[in-house]
């Protein structure tokens, strides 16, 4: 009885295994995924890079001129008349100038000028009269500034009129300072002030040929020639 009981058990046994293996296989259930929500861009909120914002060029304007004339051996006698004009080689510009100096400049002495903003120049003249009758243009009231001298260059004009006929006045030299700040009154880093010597504006000046002195300069500021007329209608 005992044996068969152990029979039993292990047909039991088996059978339980027999049915494991041969049981059907159930699939896998498949994980479901939430979808992926891609957000929309409004038109016209498309990221653009973020530029610095790049401040303006300073503008530096020329704001004081002075005129250094160096007198020879013949002085310029007291009464007689000069007038002094500063320009850009430009109609487009203002001009600074110092008009109907009478005073005595003295032999072998310098004579230092300043020049201040002024909307004329002079034009002609009576043969007869000192430059205070000669007759005056408007010029442009546009502010000088250093870019304008560095685009066209620069002149300056020296007018002589004795107070008697027959006086000559030797000028051996001339110079010019120029001065340039910009609008909040800072003088310009390396060009604050500039001087040109004007090294060959060695002559006399008279009441005929040699009535006027034109000394110019180029673009980078060096002198150029240095010349007299009796024109009154060259400016450089």
């Amino acid at each position: 009885m005992g044996k068969v009981y152990v029979y039993v058990v292990c047909l039991l046994l088996l059978a339980g295994n027999l049915q494991a293996q041969f049981r059907p296989l159930t699939p896998p259930q498949p994980v479901k995924k939430t979808p992926e929500v891609i957000k929309q861009r409004s038109p016209g909120l498309e990221s653009t890079p973020t530029r610095p914002n790049t401040p303006p060029p300073t503008v530096y304007y020329l704001t004081g001129v002075k005129v250094n004339i160096r007198t020879g051996s013949d002085n310029k006698e007291s009464l007689s008349n000069v007038s002094i004009e500063f320009w850009v080689r430009s109609d487009k510009c203002q001009i600074f100038a110092q008009n109907n100096l009478t005073n005595e400049m003295g032999k072998n002495t310098n004579t230092p000028i300043g020049l201040e903003k002024s909307n004329n120049y002079i034009s002609g003249s009576n043969p007869n009269a000192i430059p205070v009758r000669y007759n005056s243009s408007a010029t442009n009231t546009t502010p000088i500034s250093l870019s304008d001298l560095q685009t066209y260059g620069l002149s300056l004009r020296i007018i002589y009129k004795p107070n008697f006929f027959a006086d000559a006045w030797k000028i051996d030299n001339v110079s010019a300072t120029l001065e340039f700040r910009d609008a909040a009154n800072n003088l310009h880093p390396s060009m604050g002030q500039k001087t040109i010597a004007f090294s060959n504006a060695n002559t006399f000046l008279d009441n005929y040929d040699k009535r006027i002195l034109i000394c110019t300069a180029d673009n980078y500021f060096n002198p150029l020639t240095s010349f007299v007329t009796k024109d009154f209608s060259l400016r450089w």
